[in-house]
């Protein structure tokens, strides 16, 4: 029986992968990740005070083509880093596979993307608007505080079927799997202190 990877991904993660690898789905992989880009730009985007001179049609569009461009940016990024440090865990995937298991991984970044919409839609050109000094945000804080449980819950989600996704490639258990991932993170982080600390010096 065909499982539908978005429905199957929550309670079937393992087998889900399995059969879009078997299936060769990388078209789809790519599609889902592009789709999750949307959810990731707009992220970004949020009190930010980009673009804010942008005509609504022409954030709109530019909101898609950078959603497309990280999304295929994080499929090939994410490929290689979790193929080359599965591989440290003992594991033998190939990228290919890897680069067809990443779109699913990306799902419950999709399944918040239209409680992204509705807040953009609630709050127009507020939701991009820098916020004011000393602020946290440029919406109510409340509708900040809930949009952030949500982003939180998504992210949760997607550590746990990425774990199960890594271990279905590299044929390793999903414990070992969230090890990659974890891995990666504290590789961000540490780039992100190095960064922040190279800045730090620079001003001085």
């Amino acid at each position: 029986m065909e499982l539908n990877p978005l429905l199957s991904i929550w309670t079937q993660p393992k087998e889900t992968v399995r059969q879009l690898i078997n299936h060769n789905k990388l078209g789809l992989s790519i599609i889902l990740a592009c789709i999750a880009g949307i959810g990731a730009v707009l992220v970004a985007l949020q009190d930010s005070g980009w673009f804010q001179d942008m005509s609504t049609a022409g954030l709109a569009v530019g909101i898609i083509i950078m959603a497309m461009v990280s999304g295929l940016i994080n499929v090939g990024v994410s490929t290689l880093l979790y193929t080359v440090i599965g591989k440290l865990y003992g594991g033998h995937g190939k990228m290919r596979e890897m680069a067809i298991a990443v779109g699913p991984m990306m799902i419950p970044q999709i399944f918040i993307l239209p409680v992204y919409m509705i807040y953009v839609w609630i709050y127009g050109r507020q939701f991009f608007a820098a916020p004011a000094d000393f602020n946290l945000t440029s919406i109510p804080l409340g509708a900040y505080l809930i949009l952030l449980l949500f982003t939180l819950t998504a992210s949760m989600w997607t550590i746990v079927i990425s774990s199960k996704a890594i271990g279905v490639v590299h044929g390793f258990s999903s414990w070992r799997g969230f090890g990659v991932v974890m891995t990666l993170v504290g590789i961000f982080i540490l780039l992100g202190m190095l960064i922040a600390i190279g800045f730090i010096l620079f001003l001085i």
